[in-house]
């Protein structure tokens, strides 16, 4: 896999900038080293943790050590003692069993003032709730709804995930991928425009991941946003107006009914009248 570290809307690039330079890095998941190379070039020194050991292998050329390791298993403060100044965890939390464990034992190696650069998949982007509303959930090779992820987030959920050790994010990068552009399967024909609006108006709804860095203290960003302006699906004002509005077209067509019957019926009347005389 190749990386530019400029890119922008790319979850690599931004945990890149995030951790800076000359760092002491605990990088987990770093697979083949395709991002611990621009780390290492930043002067940061890297310890690698993955699961794959071929791929370990290929990290050793940059890491100064990779332990070959599933941290559902042997938690980080097993393999390390730290103090580390940042911890990495790039998509890795979504394929852990218990990823707030696994989170709060590598809290444990970070120096005081050490911080955290996580990324993690949204599971509220508007194509997975477009799929849900008809039914599926299809699993992919990769993206969203790669069939090797155990675990999804919210915006809400990855701030309490991050509370409940304690942190808060301090910076956030969005990786944004626009309404029916991802690989999940529904079919947008048949999706009414109002709730494609409707869903649109939440200010999540096309982010696909988040990269955040975090801290122990610090003004938590994934708190600032403006709460979700939801337009309303009925005023009510709006709704008693077009409920009078059909009730009097309803009496209209029952009065232009009678006047039909009426008119219709009078030659009949007119006989009947006669002949009872």
């Amino acid at each position: 896999m190749v990386v530019d570290p400029t890119a922008t809307n790319n979850p690599h690039s931004a945990a890149i900038r995030f951790v800076g330079e000359g760092q002491r890095v605990l990088e987990v998941g770093c697979w083949s080293g395709h991002v611990t190379e621009h780390l290492v070039a930043r002067g940061n020194t890297v310890v690698g943790v993955e699961l794959d050991p071929a791929a370990a292998a290929d990290a050793e050329a940059f890491a100064a050590r990779v332990h070959v390791a599933d941290i559902d298993l042997a938690p980080l403060s097993t393999l390390e003692e730290g103090p580390f100044d940042v911890i990495v965890l790039g998509d890795v939390l979504e394929h852990l069993r218990d990823p707030a464990a696994s989170l709060a034992d590598a809290t444990t190696l970070l120096a005081p003032d050490g911080r955290l650069v996580i990324s993690v998949p949204h599971v509220a982007h508007v194509d997975v709730r477009m799929m849900l509303l008809q039914g599926q959930w299809t699993y992919q090779d990769d993206g969203l709804l790669d069939r090797t992820h155990l675990r999804w987030f919210t915006r809400q959920s990855l701030r309490e995930l991050l509370a409940g050790v304690g942190f808060v994010a301090t910076r956030v990068e969005r990786i944004v991928v626009p309404f029916g552009a991802t690989n999940l399967c529904f079919d947008r024909a048949v999706v009414p425009h109002e709730l494609i609006e409707f869903a649109l108006a939440d200010p999540e709804a096309t982010t696909l991941q988040f990269v955040v860095e975090a801290r122990r203290s610090g003004n938590d960003l994934l708190a600032n946003d403006e709460p979700v302006a939801w337009p309303p699906l009925a005023d009510t004002q709006r709704l008693a107006d077009l409920q009078a509005e059909r009730d009097a077209l309803a009496a209209e067509v029952e009065a232009w009914h009678r006047s039909l019957l009426v008119r219709g019926s009078a030659p009949l009347r007119r006989v009947w009248a006669r002949i009872r005389r």
